[in-house]
């Protein structure tokens, strides 16, 4: 009886070692996707996914999804600290009719996202490019591209605190419905949402960046190199109706817009930048816009009003 008791009992170890094998490998730190993979694979670098949804499946929280070659890689809804990095090679999303990345912790939840090297492409009617909803997230958005979303191109829209953290960006072509933008900061009430945006473009959009303060929370939004040209409504603003913005602007450039700066509520500040080609300069209906005295806002249309100033001390 003990000879044969201890053969079943190795004979039970090795036939429990693939099922605990094969649970590891379905959350891997690190996956693959590719032009040529399928979701059935476990998505190694061998046996890449073909899409960013079946992938996620397959990855470990705090893990990452990285692009082996050039291709369309879909819609991605985000429910766990993750990267997607795709920044050597092109990470492309084309979506029609929704959004393209959802990013949406559990009630109660925080969430870190990063995403890097992702080309976002609405075909006119994608909704939003990269939303951002409901619970705290902390998203860091580096080389990225997004193009024709009817709605926004970013939707900064948390119900709680959350920060976005976004440079080297081109926005395009977005925010063709009414109020939308290239970039939409629009908290719930009582969120506080802040934001450093750097080195990015917004161009052709219905309105470049909009902050939207209408609802309790307070925000706190750094510009820094950022152009916004050629927008058909705003190319930078706010919009609070009781003034729970603080917006600062650095090396900004908002030229040839309908209205180059427009600061309905909160306090903004603006140094070292270009406000000119607009058919309206700067508008101030309500709020606070003050400038570094280091600003060139002329050569609009509808002239330059005359703003607070102070200096740097």
């Amino acid at each position: 009886m003990k000879k044969f008791a201890i053969p079943c009992t190795i004979l039970g170890a090795v036939l429990a070692l693939p099922l605990y094998v094969g649970s590891a490998q379905a959350q891997a730190t690190r996956t693959w996707v590719s032009g040529v993979g399928d979701d059935a694979n476990p998505c190694s670098r061998t046996a890449p996914c073909k899409t960013f949804a079946g992938a996620i499946s397959k990855t470990a929280t705090d893990g990452e999804i990285n692009c082996l070659d050039p291709a369309g890689y879909g819609g991605l809804t985000i429910t766990k600290n993750i990267t997607v990095n795709c920044e050597y090679t092109l990470g492309s999303v084309l979506v029609s009719g929704t959004n393209a990345f959802v990013i949406s912790p559990a009630a109660g939840a925080t969430l870190k996202v990063t995403l890097k090297g992702l080309e976002f492409e609405g075909l006119g009617t994608g909704v939003n490019g990269v939303s951002i909803t409901h619970d705290g997230v902390v998203l860091h958005m580096h080389k990225i591209q997004i193009r024709k979303f009817a709605n926004n191109g970013i939707n900064f829209a948390p119900t709680l605190g959350s920060e976005l953290y976004l440079s080297e960006a081109y926005i395009s072509d977005s925010g063709t419905n009414a109020g939308a933008a290239g970039i939409a900061i629009v908290p719930s009430a009582g969120a506080v949402a802040a934001s450093s945006i750097e080195n990015v473009k917004l161009e052709n959009n219905g309105n470049g960046f909009i902050a939207n303060g209408t609802a309790s929370g307070n925000q706190s939004h750094v510009l820094k190199n950022v152009s916004a040209v050629g927008n058909n409504n705003i190319g930078i603003g706010t919009n609070s109706g009781i003034n729970n913005i603080n917006l600062m602007m650095q090396e900004v450039n908002s030229s040839n817009n309908q209205t180059g700066l427009s600061i309905s509520g909160g306090t903004a500040r603006i140094g070292g930048s270009v406000v000119t080609g607009n058919v309206t300069g700067v508008t101030i209906p309500s709020g606070t816009l003050t400038s570094y005295k280091n600003n060139q806002i002329n050569g609009n249309t509808g002239g330059e009003p005359v703003l607070t100033q102070v200096n740097f001390d």
